[in-house]
């Protein structure tokens, strides 16, 4: 089961109603190639299809799925006496995450990043805790003892980052190495390269969105927690919506949402010519992307503590960067914006 990494914020619960018997649900087949990508070099993972798409109108607000519709990516269940986490279909062929618990005890789901919104399509029987908008990061699904198999079923699970502030232009150093950027109409372009604009303010915990545009070909990326006024020295969100094939045989992250030499990305799809969404969480050593609303990486830096992210595990702010890679770049950012996760506990 894959550890969980998304950022949450608001936290209802909605739609539970109460049944003697579990409900009609029939089993999901999992790509597991799409949904799970190898972590090794020459990994070109396939398009993620089917996938529970957001709207632009919710794309634009920030949202974010915790469910793809398609695998229980991003879900860690602590399972108790023999509890169960699937993925199914329901009469009206909507894909639903399963959590099926059985015999006495609680199936304990959690995240590391904020607060669930999600609408439970039944509970039976047994009750949902949650612990309203604490830092506590876990729910319990308890069931009665000496009751039947009990069945919760997520119908809808999104996120959206509490309070972000934008990132205008006074809010970035003017570009450094051979870049060169250029700000119309709140849109940033960026091009040229080896280098880099970057952010003025430092940053640890956060979770940023922008959108960004690039024609074919076009390399480029987010680095976070620099070191700042060094080129590019940090973590690393690549945007490379077709790279080449080299660049599979000898890195891995190469895809857009990847973290480059580090995690390998699911592919979502992003398409040049086009206006993409990009979110990235960083807490602590967990780092997590989604692309246009859908999570693609999920990572936690294990390495030895380091001044430089490329080296090691850095927890320290760092400034944000924008990558001008080589001569061709030529890409553009618009709505950047990003909401600091304050006081957060680091796992």
């Amino acid at each position: 089961m894959r550890k969980i990494l998304p950022l949450l914020i608001l936290l209802f619960v909605a739609g539970c109603s109460k049944a003697p018997s579990p409900p009609t649900l029939t089993p999901v087949a999992v790509d597991e190639a799409a949904a799970y990508p190898k972590q090794a070099p020459g990994t070109k993972p396939p398009v993620l299809t089917g996938t529970l798409s957001l709207t632009k109108e919710q794309l634009d607000e920030g949202w974010l799925q915790l469910f793809d519709g398609v695998s229980t990516y991003g879900w860690e269940g602590r399972p108790e006496n023999s509890s169960t986490l699937d993925i199914a279909k329901n009469p009206e062929g909507k894909n639903l995450i399963l959590f099926r618990l059985n015999d006495n005890g609680s199936f304990q789901f959690s995240n590391r990043f904020g607060f669930y919104r999600i609408n439970i399509e039944r509970e039976a029987p047994g009750k949902l805790k949650s612990n309203g908008e604490s830092d506590t990061t876990d729910f319990v699904l308890n069931r009665s003892t000496g009751s039947q198999g009990s069945d919760f079923v997520i119908l809808f699970a999104q996120a959206l980052p509490k309070n972000p502030q934008p990132l205008l232009e006074a809010d970035w150093k003017p570009a450094a190495g051979d870049s060169k950027a250029v700000w119309t109409d709140g849109v940033l372009e960026l091009t040229g390269g080896k280098g880099m604009i970057e952010t003025v303010k430092e940053y640890g915990d956060f979770v940023l969105q922008l959108e960004y545009y690039t024609e074919a070909g076009v390399n480029s990326g987010v680095f976070f927690r620099c070191i700042p006024g060094e080129v590019m020295e940090g973590y690393e969100c690549q945007i490379f919506n077709n790279p080449p094939a080299e660049d599979y045989e000898k890195f891995i992250g190469t895809d857009t949402g990847g973290i480059f030499r580090r995690c390998v990305g699911r592919n979502m799809g992003p398409k040049d010519g086009q206006w993409n969404y990009l979110t990235i969480a960083a807490r602590g050593p967990m780092i997590a992307t989604w692309v246009n609303g859908i999570q693609t990486a999920d990572w936690t830096d294990t390495r030895k503590e380091d001044e430089n992210p490329r080296k090691g595990l850095r927890l320290k702010p760092g400034t944000i960067q924008f990558q001008g890679h080589d001569p061709g770049t030529k890409i553009q950012f618009r709505n950047i914006r990003i909401a600091e996760i304050k006081d957060a506990p680091r796992q």
